[in-house]
């Protein structure tokens, strides 16, 4: 009876060790390779973004991201150089929101409040000319 008693005392603080570490473990990210936005990003402001990405470029998703057939995506792929001037654009909106509108959120950000977006330069086209540039054109 004294070995039962034992092994049922160890065998229970085996247990409550083991879900005690796999209670501590932090939780798996649902999106990968998050470099400029929120790593906690939720679905709905995740998706809120691209959209918003998307209508102010003119663009659809395989602008930045890997498309690997017509039903699969590889989303956190780095091979696309759109998707890495996209983060530099990020941060670079972010930075004159926060330098010269004193925004306290950034892009992703649950509510963020912004005044300078990707549409304030790109009105809708993914390479926006400067006013030089479109002034110098001839006019058809």
């Amino acid at each position: 009876m004294k070995y039962n008693k034992k092994i049922l005392v160890v065998t229970g603080l085996v247990v409550f060790v083991i879900v005690g570490i796999a209670a501590s473990r932090p939780p798996e990210e649902k999106f990968k390779n998050l470099k400029v936005l929120p790593k906690d990003i939720s679905e709905q402001t995740i998706d809120k973004v691209m959209d918003e990405f998307s209508k102010a470029l003119g663009v659809e998703c395989n602008f930045c991201h890997l498309q690997i057939d017509s039903t699969n995506w590889d989303m956190a792929s780095d091979q696309k150089p759109e998707k890495s001037v996209a983060r530099k654009m990020i941060k670079m909106s972010n930075k004159i929101n926060k330098d010269f509108f004193k925004a306290k959120t950034k892009y992703g950000e649950e509510n963020a409040v912004l005044e300078i977006h990707c549409v304030t330069c790109h009105h809708g086209q993914p390479h926006p000319e400067m006013e030089e540039e479109q002034e110098e054109k001839p006019k058809q």
